[in-house]
């Protein structure tokens, strides 16, 4: 059964009014010009009573005095005055309507009131709404976005990510292109009046442009739907989410921000656990996953490999894959002998690899991943900056040390290879552009070692739902 969607018009709307328009400086202030900036003037239609004239596009009365169809509606106006806006949007027709204002059920009563009765109005109707309380939505692809961001820096991808806090979703599209991540969309939902969590993991589910979902959440706002659609949808997608409120003041902070009730961490946990959803524990680890499960292959087996110039970094790796259940065995014999006949004797050839100076980390990391016993591989290659830098300086390819790592990675593409480094602002960077196009970079260790545990679970996961069909 296919998975239900939002209406197209959220994300590639055909004609889009801007509803509180203005030429002053503060939030939404922006948005005609960027809209216009990004190719939307002629579809722009621009609404408030006090403004006549905005980005040399008329500013409109009404929105019901515009003439012709409005299939999107961005709405940024006082929150008294939404409801009477909504009635509008519905007389017009409007299909897909992002609601930016704040002010509602995250401020008590009053507020809480007020968003009911606005989804009192839309009840029944064919009209959505995302939010309130949200900066609503960037489409990459399409250039779209109902918040400012830098569609220049952002690469589209294949990544989908909802949040419910506005100001989140717009740090993490800023963020997305220093982590390398792509993205298909990015949602943000806030107090969720209408559209919320569940719809957003069915419409990625649905998208032919998403294939890795990640989910902010602080709490579900119908916990068996939820249930039900990370459920569903894990089946077919990876799901990747960071669960916000685990203490009570985590609950309490969610709370007052979007108004959600964080609910039992122990339920979610143990559901994450059955549902074959991906739990990260931080920020950082989030995109992490994020990034790993959107260009690497899933892990055929639980034993993996090092490869490394830092026996230290190794014993890290080696712990935290040790704890999570990971396994290190030996490796095989055409391994070794690929990597012992150019090895100084001083050097150990085992699992890890710890190269050290000896110039074969290329070799070795080769070698290990195309060992048939190994079914994903850490490569940290690291040297202290100044040396680098005067190698290179000096006119030295650093493949000579670290090898050609994208020739290396076609030998084994079936299996996932992450790359973790540390040290100078030159180094890394000059590693970022060794290895990143063709190995994924991660930011530590331990969270390398949670990435291919989550990779060979998830595998293991879709293996179990294949022979239940």
């Amino acid at each position: 059964m296919p998975f239900p969607s939002l209406p197209d018009a959220f994300f590639r709307p055909r004609n889009i009014a801007v509803i509180g328009a203005t030429k002053k400086a503060g939030f939404g202030g922006g948005i005609p010009a960027f809209l216009k900036r990004n190719g939307y003037g002629e579809r722009l239609f621009l609404v408030n009573p006090r403004e006549t004239e905005i980005e040399g596009l008329p500013v409109y009365r009404r929105l019901t005095d515009i003439t012709g169809n409005i299939d999107c509606a961005i709405i940024i106006v006082p929150k008294m005055q939404v409801p009477a806006i909504m009635k509008d949007c519905l007389d017009k027709g409007v299909r897909a309507v992002i609601l930016e204002t704040a002010g509602f059920s995250e401020t008590g009563d009053e507020g809480r009131t007020l968003e009911n009765d606005i989804k009192e109005l839309i009840q029944g109707t064919h009209t959505r709404v995302i939010g309130p309380n949200c900066v609503g939505l960037i489409n990459p692809h399409d250039r779209f976005g109902s918040t400012e961001v830098d569609f220049d820096e952002i690469r589209p991808g294949n990544i989908g990510v909802i949040a419910q806090s506005g100001v989140f979703g717009n740090i993490v599209a800023d963020w997305s292109p220093s982590q390398d991540m792509a993205l298909s969309a990015l949602v943000t939902i806030g107090n969720r009046i209408d559209v919320d969590e569940s719809d957003m993991l069915y419409h990625f589910g649905a998208d032919t442009k998403t294939d890795v979902i990640v989910l902010y959440l602080e709490g579900a706002k119908d916990g068996m739907r939820f249930m039900k659609a990370a459920r569903e949808v894990a089946r077919v997608k990876p799901v990747i989410i960071l669960k916000s409120g685990r203490t009570e003041m985590g609950k309490k902070a969610a709370a007052s921000h979007t108004g959600s009730m964080s609910g039992d961490d122990a339920l979610y946990e143990a559901f994450f656990r059955q549902s074959g959803v991906v739990r990260a524990s931080n920020f950082q680890e989030l995109f992490d996953l994020a990034r790993v499960f959107s260009r690497e292959p899933l892990m055929e087996g639980p034993d993996i490999s090092v490869v490394t110039s830092s026996g230290s970094l190794a014993v890290m790796a080696a712990d935290a894959a040790h704890q999570l259940g990971l396994g290190f065995p030996d490796l095989g014999q055409e391994t070794v002998e690929a990597v012992r006949s150019r090895a100084p004797a001083w050097m150990n050839v085992k699992n890890p690899l710890d190269v050290g100076p000896s110039g074969l980390f290329g070799t070795a990391l080769k070698a290990a991943l195309n060992d048939e016993k190994i079914k994903g591989v850490l490569a940290i290659p690291v040297i202290p900056g100044t040396i680098i830098k005067s190698m290179v300086e000096s006119g030295m390819d650093p493949a000579l040390l670290y090898g050609d790592p994208e020739s290396i990675r076609k030998t084994a593409p079936g299996k996932p290879a992450l790359v973790y480094s540390v040290g100078s602002e030159f180094w890394t960077k000059l590693v970022k552009d060794m290895f990143g196009p063709h190995f994924t970079l991660i930011s530590s260790p331990d969270t390398a070692a949670k990435a291919f545990f989550a990779l060979y679970k998830y595998r293991q996961f879709r293996e179990k739902i294949k022979n239940e069909q």
